[in-house]
């Protein structure tokens, strides 16, 4: 009977469990916008609202791929902003046609603010100018609609930025863990492949081109979401930029070493890995290994010991009587060494900012 709370919570804690929400981020996404949509339709059918179509097409408008809490909370502004913008420059074209009667002359003021919504729309404050413009475009409608009409088109908007605003915040995937496990499974597949390195493995380009491209790949993806990862965690976005320089050194590094060992094998000469490299290809292998698991698992404290004992490592071998290609190969090592070693110190020491699941808990 003492295991039954923990089987009937089991659900619960799987979908509190951060990786969750990572692995199924699309289809939770799905879900709370249908619900969103679900609302905004029954709200505007209860109050029977005239135009009430437009709140839902706000939703589908303001929610669209934002995903991550750190984006939603800084795009929040933005988009009330945005909306109030829009509906004003709406209502104000309503009041220039009702002046004027001329549709001609509302067509032109419409295009003109439509092209200046463009305009700023592909710079900073894009989000604001985009929903600027289409807010005006549902509220003034063809030029000719009431002024009336104006005002119920206007505050459907309104209940749709309402509506959107508040099922954002249902169930977000942060956007921080995203940035973790995309870190993890690179330094987890550098690991793999420094290990192929430094054995008789498979050098042909064709083995490591894929491996490659995906790291490339989680690299580019990690990239776009240190903004989001900043404003929720409180780290400074330059050190988050400096942990990314390193990433992308250790993979430049990498690349190279696989590099010098295809062209080696290519040539026929391919040697042992120098012996004297085996303490610090073992402490690179380890640091990667226990920082992925560190940033995957929230479990920082075999990273913080680990980085604490390199003070014990063995001096630099300085043989430089061996091949050109061993010689390659060890400074190669040692840079990569170092690299590894600077991003395992700099996530220890940031770990209070990123590992928000131990600050939660606490």
């Amino acid at each position: 009977m003492a295991k039954q709370p923990s089987i009937l919570t089991l659900p619960f804690r799987r979908l509190a469990n951060p990786y969750t929400r990572y692995r199924y981020a699309a289809w939770i996404h799905c879900v709370r916008v249908g619900l969103a949509l679900l609302a905004s339709m029954l709200l505007t059918s209860a109050l029977k609202l005239p135009h009430g179509l437009w709140a839902s097409v706000t939703v589908l408008v303001v929610m669209g791929g934002l995903v991550h809490q750190g984006t939603i909370r800084g795009k929040s502004y933005e988009r009330v902003l945005g909306t109030l913008v829009g509906a004003a420059l709406g209502l104000g074209v309503i009041a220039i046609y009702d002046q004027t009667r001329s549709l001609t002359l509302t067509y032109l003021v419409m295009s003109v603010l439509g092209a200046a919504s463009a305009f700023y729309a592909i710079r900073r404050p894009g989000y604001v100018a985009l929903l600027a413009g289409i807010t005006l475009c549902i509220v003034a409608g063809p030029g000719e609609t009431g002024f009336t009409e104006g005002l119920w088109r206007s505050a459907n908007v309104l209940i749709g930025v309402a509506v959107a605003l508040l099922f954002s915040q249902i169930y977000p995937l942060r956007a921080v863990y995203v940035w973790r496990y995309l870190l993890s499974d690179n330094l987890r597949a550098c690991a793999r492949m420094y290990g192929q390195l430094s054995s008789n493995h498979d050098f042909t380009a064709e083995h490591f081109a894929r491996q490659l491209e995906e790291l490339d790949h989680r690299l580019v993806a990690s990239r776009a979401h240190l903004g989001p990862v900043s404003r929720e965690t409180g780290m400074p976005l330059r050190e988050l930029e400096t942990l990314q320089r390193i990433h992308r050194a250790i993979m430049g590094t990498l690349e190279s070493l696989i590099a010098s060992r295809q062209f080696a094998a290519q040539a026929g000469e391919i040697e042992p890995v120098p012996a004297s490299l085996d303490a610090h290809r073992q402490i690179i292998g380890r640091l990667l290994l226990q920082s992925a698991h560190a940033l995957k698992f929230s479990r920082t404290s075999k990273l913080v010991q680990a980085c604490q004992g390199l003070d014990n490592l063995p001096a630099r071998p300085h043989n430089l009587t061996d091949s050109f290609e061993k010689q390659g190969f060890y400074w190669l090592t040692l840079r990569l060494y170092e690299q590894v070693e600077m991003l395992s110190a700099k996530l220890a020491n940031t770990s209070e900012h990123w590992n928000i699941q131990s600050r939660d808990r606490a």
